[in-house]
């Protein structure tokens, strides 16, 4: 599919050029965390309900694992066999590093995702994605059906991820507090070219190459789950923002929905 295939590595390079400026601005943190043994990334409400699902002695994949920490904390969480793929070379390479400087024990493959290979169908009991995975991803329904190959029957579809409602609001860091204002359209067909930089961390100003976006309503992603031998288990809805660019909206007093977990499980027993 060139266009697939045109927008994904577009989207490659964007990363691997924001990932040395995420290096800078929060390695040393992230690493000073994760010196503690009894430190995880994850917190409730996403803690509990993976608590729940349960962890322990279960092989995951992290599908768009960025620089690897919420994995490896499902390692420190008792989990098997941790894999995360992800198709920003930079990204894969920082967690490796991570994975060997705090000793735990994961594996990390520079793919993108719509080309995993066969080799990982029907080894996971937990596919994770979180956030900032979906809008970069130009085909929900494939992206889903690699996402139901690679579960076990009976294995279980995570996802904690931004609101699709978030996307109509403006994405602005360093906004006074204010009422929010209906900025873009919740119905978009076609892919958003954008040209600023993906530091969302130290908003560095670099030379950016450009991406390319999409907009997925909450049809969008329900449809393409269930399309894809997925039964939906759980759907929770969250007034707090985890994409690190909406929190002006928390403070402005509306209570709107900025964050969602979705659960599903693949038809079968384990």
């Amino acid at each position: 599919m060139p266009e697939l295939e045109k927008y994904t590595e577009a989207n490659r390079k964007a990363w691997n050029a924001a990932m040395p400026h995420h290096r800078k601005a929060r390695d040393d943190h992230w690493n000073r965390l994760l010196s503690d043994p009894d430190y995880v990334f994850q917190t409730d409400p996403e803690l509990s309900i993976l608590q729940e699902i349960g962890i322990r002695d279960k092989d995951i994949a992290h599908l768009c694992c960025n620089n690897g920490l919420e994995l490896l904390s499902l390692k420190r969480l008792g989990a098997r066999r941790c894999v995360g793929f992800d198709i920003s070379d930079e990204a894969i390479s920082d967690a490796r590093q991570r994975a060997e400087r705090f000793h735990l024990p994961a594996e990390f493959h520079r793919h993108s995702v719509y080309d995993i290979p066969a080799g990982f169908d029907a080894s996971f009991d937990l596919v994770y994605i979180t956030i900032g995975a979906l809008t970069w991803l130009p085909d929900l329904r494939a992206f889903f059906a690699i996402a139901s190959r690679l579960l076990k029957p009976g294995g279980d579809l995570f996802i904690y991820e931004s609101h699709p409602f978030a996307q109509v609001l403006p994405w602005d860091v360093s906004k006074e507090l204010g009422k929010p204002e209906i900025e873009n359209d919740y119905f978009v067909s076609e892919a958003l070219l954008c040209e600023g930089g993906l530091d969302y961390y130290g908003n560095a100003d670099y030379d950016a190459p450009p991406t390319y976006e999409f907009v997925h309503t909450l049809s969008d992603i329900l449809s393409a789950i269930l399309a894809n031998d997925l039964r939906l288990t759980r759907f929770l809805e969250y007034e707090h923002d985890i994409s690190c660019g909406l929190a002006w909206i928390e403070q402005s007093g509306l209570r709107l929905p900025l964050s969602y977990i979705l659960t599903a499980s693949k038809a079968g027993t384990r």
